[in-house]
């Protein structure tokens, strides 16, 4: 038998999609474990209904505990009784087949987990989008069955941090006790990646059978900025643990990789200044050191570009970063973050001469938005530094001597930004002419 758990939270718009996935498997020797966890709205009324039909479910309630699924879940395993265990979001839903496909492998390879692939389904659109990252088929060993001993470099690529594309046998869970992490987001990255590494046996099937929603407002990142911690609290954890186990330096740059990558996912996901400033301070003086992300050569990352994030972060100021940061995720961020670092418009008006002052990230963000707008003329580029040697960032002495109808400074750092003011003061310029770029004093 498998228990297929599923918490409950305020998900009337697509409890009866999910429910109606689990009931009508192929394999049907279950036992549906649905934890109400709190919910307001019709979730509860919803689940009774199925459960006067379906004698499988069995609904449990318990306090909502203003975090995320974790407690639930925890719940769940404690009152489990089947062979293998599933874990379901009470948002996402099962191809027809996936629980007889991922216990026929169970059997046959013996394994104690089963990964298999999965689709995002885009609630917006409804369309679904196969998703590598999901199970990698590209990190396999070529082994029908295998442990992190066969894949030590890249175990922690061969599928993300979630719970829901996996079959656990539940005697392997029971062996070694783990729980889901009581955080508001990302709370089974510390369960999976630890039961990758511990397990003996893993099995796969390389088809799409789940599908993980997105685009419902409900997914994780919606609220990263209120839980910043979230982004790293499951990789210091399991460092920890891969230490106590004796097999950290097996598996360091499988670990570094993917936590590296999954930071910076969150990083520029977060779309409230405050919360930024504070996740990128953290990283660069706290979490990096603690997680061995910085202080490695380029070629230890997987991607160029995670190593060029990880040098940037600890070069660069908040205000410098987050820009480029918010860029990264579509247009929807783009706008975030031209809202919030864009070109000073309000403060300079339409063809004016300017002085932009600042040679890094915030600088060139500005140069670039006002040349390639056409919005102005910047007549003089000037900056403090030019490590790259930049024929057209000129020294700040060639202030001297020269008018400009604004002067912008691109510096995001108080102290960088008073030098500024200071200069202009001593060579004469008007403070009503002086334009403060991203984040003010």
């Amino acid at each position: 038998m498998i228990s297929v758990i599923i918490p409950v939270y305020n998900v009337e718009k697509y409890l009866c999609e999910c429910l109606d996935s689990v009931i009508n498997q192929t394999y049907q020797d279950v036992e549906i474990i649905c934890v109400n966890d709190g919910s307001t709205d019709a979730s509860f009324s919803i689940l009774e209904k199925y459960a006067a039909k379906d004698s499988r479910i069995r609904i449990y309630t318990k306090e909502n505990e203003g975090l995320g699924g974790a407690s639930a879940r925890n719940y769940g395993l404690e009152r489990a009784s089947g062979e293998y265990i599933s874990i379901l979001d009470s948002d996402d839903f099962f191809e027809k087949e996936m629980l007889e496909k991922a216990v026929k492998c169970a059997d046959t390879t013996k394994a104690d987990i089963v990964v298999f692939g999965g689709y995002e389904f885009d609630d917006k659109s409804k369309t679904d989008r196969r998703v590598e990252s999901i199970l990698k088929e590209s990190a396999l060993p070529e082994k029908e069955v295998f442990s992190y001993i066969d894949c030590k470099e890249s175990i922690f690529q061969v599928s993300q941090g979630m719970a829901w594309n996996k079959l656990y046998r539940k005697s392997f869970l029971d062996k070694h006790g783990l729980e889901f992490q009581n955080i508001k987001y990302t709370d089974d990255a510390y369960f999976t990646f630890s039961h990758m590494v511990l397990a003996e046996r893993i099995g796969t099937v390389c088809e799409g059978l789940i599908h993980y929603r997105v685009n419902s407002g409900r997914n994780q990142t919606s609220g990263i900025a209120n839980y910043p911690d979230s982004s790293f609290a499951p990789y210091l954890k399991l460092k920890e643990s891969l230490v106590k186990w004796g097999v950290y330096e097996d598996v360091k740059r499988s670990f570094v990789n993917c936590a590296a990558v999954f930071i910076r996912y969150c990083y520029d996901m977060i779309d409230r200044y405050d919360a930024f400033e504070y996740l990128h301070e953290k990283l660069r003086t706290v979490v990096f050191r603690e997680l061995d992300i910085c202080g490695n050569e380029d070629a230890f990352f997987d991607d160029w570009r995670t190593a060029m994030w990880v040098n940037q972060v600890m070069e660069y100021s908040a205000g410098e970063m987050a820009f480029s940061a918010a860029r990264a995720h579509g247009s929807e961020d783009s706008t975030t973050a031209i809202l919030r670092f864009r070109f000073p418009y309000n403060e300079i008006a339409r063809n004016s001469r300017i002085a932009l002052i600042g040679e890094r990230l915030l600088g060139r963000h500005y140069y670039s938005q006002a040349v390639l707008s056409g919005y102005c003329d910047v007549a003089l580029w000037v900056g403090k530094e030019n490590p790259q040697r930049l024929s057209y960032i000129k020294t700040m002495d060639a202030l001297k001597g020269k008018e400009f109808d604004h002067y912008l400074v691109a510096y995001s750092e108080p102290e960088k930004i008073h030098a500024c003011k200071s200069l202009l003061d001593s060579i004469g310029v008007d403070r009503n002419k002086i334009v403060i770029g991203g984040q003010k004093e």
